[in-house]
């Protein structure tokens, strides 16, 4: 009788630890199971983008992939884009990429103004006084109207002999250009008679104007209230600002009249 009692115990000692064991296999690879997959952040575009074109901070989102898309992805690390005024893409980025800081240049280094500018436009740099800036807030990347302020008694460019005005019979200021792409500004403002050299985008035709313009009167630049804008109401002349003044000198004889 003991000894059936004894086997008997024997017998359901190792049932018990043969379901404990079993229990705890399987608590053990539940828990494995339900273990949280690694995954990376990325950013990824939402719209696409062509080359020279600025990126936008409502044009991405982060997303977060899984390591084996990530891998497959290329991605090993999190994924962090710091975005800077003026950044461009440096090539065409489809939409849905997941994009990099490498795939952008930033203003002031070295390559900017070819990723920047497009097809068929020339950069044309040119130096243009602090207080010639008319407003504020222009940086690169922005789009500016170019007034040129002329005299018709006087030279008031870079080849003229004074460099004040002598007479402000005849001024008069007109649209030059308009929605024109700054590319560069080089330096920066130390005072209002800082000459910075700024670098624009224009086409062919655009130059020649710039060029006569800068050797017979002043050059002044606005930023474009958009990039469609144009210049209707930037026109103005002495009369302007003075409605009563006599501007039309007549000689007659010994005398002169003013009309």
């Amino acid at each position: 009788m003991s000894q059936r009692l004894f086997f008997f115990i024997a017998l359901l000692t190792i049932l018990i630890g043969l379901f404990g064991l079993t229990g705890v296999i399987r608590f053990n690879q539940t828990t494995a199971e339900e273990a949280p997959l690694p995954t990376f952040q990325v950013v990824q575009l939402q719209k696409a983008l062509e080359k020279g074109e600025s990126l936008e901070r409502e044009n991405i989102q982060y997303v977060r992939l899984s390591e084996s898309e990530a891998m497959q992805n290329g991605i090993a690390q999190d994924t962090l884009l710091d975005i800077i005024p003026g950044m461009i893409a440096l090539k065409g980025l489809n939409e849905g990429a997941y994009i990099f800081q490498r795939d952008f240049i930033t203003p002031g280094e070295k390559g900017y103004i070819e990723a920047a500018i497009k097809p068929g436009m020339t950069p044309y740099s040119f130096r243009l006084k602090g207080r010639d800036f008319l407003g504020s807030g222009i940086a690169v990347g922005d789009y500016i109207d170019v007034l040129v302020l002329t005299s018709d008694e006087q030279n008031i460019g870079e080849t003229g002999r004074s460099g004040s005005i002598q007479s402000f019979r005849t001024l008069s200021v007109s649209p030059l250009l308009y929605n024109v792409k700054i590319l560069a500004i080089e330096g920066e403002e130390n005072s209002a008679d800082a000459s910075l050299p700024i670098t624009i985008e224009l086409r062919r035709d655009q130059i020649g104007k710039m060029v006569i313009a800068k050797r017979i009167g002043i050059i002044e630049v606005v930023k474009s209230l958009t990039q469609n804008s144009s210049t209707a109401g930037l026109e103005a002349d002495t009369h302007d600002v003075l409605p009563n003044f006599k501007s039309i000198t007549e000689i007659r004889g010994q005398t002169k009249a003013y009309n």
